[in-house]
């Protein structure tokens, strides 16, 4: 069991006093004479490249609704069909997907 530990009135307004002296310092400047900043951020290569696929995936939508009318259609006219192996298929990886049946679980 960790001990406890009090938090004085005191310690509070220490904290509270090195916030406000840390606040009114505010961010660095740049250096005035050759103008290069004091902190710099870079992005890598591939964060660029990854952000720009995350923004493209987020103009794809959710539900492409024109691959759900078709599948209504067929599925109205008595044309769609599904293989029984690839339903089998998917509910086994579904099981052994599942926590309970791997061996490495803790019960």
């Amino acid at each position: 069991m960790l001990p406890s530990m009090k938090i004085t009135p005191q310690q509070i307004k220490l904290v509270a006093r090195l916030y406000r002296e840390q606040k009114q310092v505010g961010p660095r400047q740049a250096d005035t004479e050759s103008g290069v900043p004091l902190d710099k951020v870079t992005i890598s290569e591939q964060s660029q490249e990854l952000q720009m696929i995350i923004s493209e995936l987020k103009t794809i939508p959710e539900i492409r609704n024109e691959k759900v009318a078709e599948l209504r259609a067929a599925i109205r006219n008595g044309t769609y069909q599904v293989s029984g192996e690839a339903v089998a298929e998917k509910l086994l990886e579904q099981i052994l997907d599942d926590d309970v049946f791997r061996e490495d679980v803790d019960v």
